[in-house]
């Protein structure tokens, strides 16, 4: 059989094992042969109509796991993290770069990029903790940008989004009728936010 062969070097066996499984979900359905040889990683990508495409899949992943090792910000591909994480509901981007704010990191979106100082590994982790809490937000019926800030600081806190309406509620910033409305301005409440995420109450 024809193809390409990549042969990719990680840091230890346990940095090329996650590779090779997270390789696995960024490319659903496509062939490929993988195989872990001590810190390394063999690929070989057999000859079809979009191999380059499948290459470049690969090479793009991999800067991004090992460039996260890196200090300051770095850019990453929304898609490939998504399409790593497991996520229980598809979450809003705007809703990850808040709950890495909320988190004490750097990050903003670039056009289709997200920017940040966090790690390829923190990020994935922290979409998958967002996704459980913006599904809970859904089902609670939180307006849009309502439900994005609660969800990004219930998966930065050890608060549930329960708790954070509750909390929301007592200090006035939002009312509780037919459904959850602001009753301030959203800058108030992402204040209050990043309050209950750094101290881990609404005290």
């Amino acid at each position: 059989m024809r193809g390409v062969t990549l042969t990719l070097s990680f840091t230890s066996s346990e940095e090329a094992v996650r590779f090779l499984e997270a390789l696995t979900k960024v490319l659903r359905g496509k062939v490929i042969l993988g195989e872990v040889k001590v810190d390394k990683v063999k690929i070989f990508i057999p000859y079809s109509e979009d191999y380059q495409e499948t290459v470049r899949k690969v090479k793009l992943l991999y800067m991004e796991v090992r460039g996260s090792s890196r200090v300051g910000l770095r850019r990453y591909d929304p898609v490939t993290i998504l399409s790593v994480a497991n996520l229980e509901i598809a979450i809003p981007l705007q809703a990850l770069v808040d709950a890495l704010r909320l988190s004490g990191r750097k990050a903003s979106m670039e056009g289709a990029t997200i920017v940040t100082d966090a790690s390829f590994n923190e990020i994935v982790r922290l979409a998958e903790k967002l996704s459980l809490h913006y599904s809970e937000a859904v089902r609670t019926g939180l307006p849009a940008p309502l439900r994005r800030f609660v969800a990004a600081a219930a998966a930065c806190s050890n608060l549930s989004v329960q708790k954070i309406l509750d909390i929301l509620e007592q200090k006035g910033l939002i009312k509780r009728g037919d459904g959850i409305l602001p009753a301030s301005t959203l800058e108030a409440i992402y204040r209050e936010l990043e309050k209950m995420v750094s101290t881990g109450s609404g005290q």
